[in-house]
């Protein structure tokens, strides 16, 4: 697992304004724990505050803060990804660091949690789960590559 922002060129691709729900900061950027799952690689956002507690990694919960995985994203071209330093808090980087099979886990997780929320998307929960994930997006590469 390594730590990387993602690139003008994604944010060009998938501007904001379009896609909502993508975390976007133009002067702060979100640094992402970037993965692979399933054959498709995932960057999941580090955020403080957090305001659920579903498909979350706490790097320190009574702070809020952790790996949210309700807003990864696919990551479809290596030009996605920046070269710029990442910084990390310590005591973050220190919960994370030995996690990648975890972190694969949880991403995995999500994306069964998405796909059950979706087939049931007539219960309100539901509704408001796949409306605040990023994996709506991305639906078309989640569901091809679990039928592959």
């Amino acid at each position: 697992m390594v730590f990387k922002h993602l690139s003008d060129k994604f944010f060009e691709d998938y501007p904001p304004e379009k896609y909502t729900e993508m975390m976007a900061k133009k002067n702060r950027p979100y640094t992402q724990a970037v993965t692979d799952v399933n054959g498709l690689k995932f960057a999941i956002p580090l955020r403080s505050d957090i305001s659920h507690n579903n498909d979350v990694l706490w790097t320190d919960k009574k702070a809020r803060h952790g790996l949210d995985f309700t807003k990864a994203v696919v990551i479809l071209d290596d030009k996605y990804i920046s070269d710029e330093k990442v910084f990390i808090r310590e005591k973050e980087h220190k919960h994370l660091l030995g996690k990648e099979r975890r972190v694969k886990e949880k991403m995995e997780k999500c994306i069964e949690n998405y796909k059950k929320a979706k087939g049931n998307i007539s219960e309100k929960h539901n509704v408001e789960y796949c409306s605040f994930s990023t994996l709506q997006y991305f639906e078309e590469y989640i569901y091809s590559k679990a039928e592959t």
